[in-house]
């Protein structure tokens, strides 16, 4: 199951993400020219029962979501950092159900760092979920 379609689908329906972020949610990387702030997500899949004795009927997804802002807003630009993380965790944490086609049975918040780009142009703040999924 692509879960990447169950975070755009979840996301980018959550008011509370699309008025700080709109639809800039992107898979792996940003896109060349996009702007901030914005969210890139990426996925590891494997399976919930990791001996796999048996067909398994559901994956596990480690899911890692980096949430980026412009540095030039200061300390701003880090409050933002810390109301798209709000928000996301809200839509997300404890979630169920079906967006994008895939069936999530549960996603679990496992934590969250900040960092910055190389150049220290940008904030991030990278959060982890687990997603277990049909």
């Amino acid at each position: 199951m692509n879960v990447g379609r169950y975070l755009y689908s979840k996301l980018s329906s959550t008011s509370a993400v699309t008025a700080l972020v709109g639809t800039r949610i992107y898979p792996v990387f940003i896109p060349q020219n996009a702007a901030y702030p914005c969210i890139v997500y990426m996925v590891e899949n494997a399976p919930l029962d990791p001996s796999k004795t048996h067909i398994g009927t559901h994956d596990i997804a480690k899911v890692t979501l980096r949430i980026w802002q412009d540095a030039r807003e200061g300390q701003n630009a880090y409050d933002v950092l810390d109301s798209i993380d709000a928000a996301v965790r809200t839509a997300l944490d404890g979630a169920t159900g079906t967006a994008g086609g895939v069936n999530a049975e549960v996603i679990q918040y496992l934590g969250s760092r900040d960092g910055r780009d190389e150049q220290m142009l940008a904030y991030l703040r990278e959060t982890t979920y687990n997603i277990i999924h049909k």
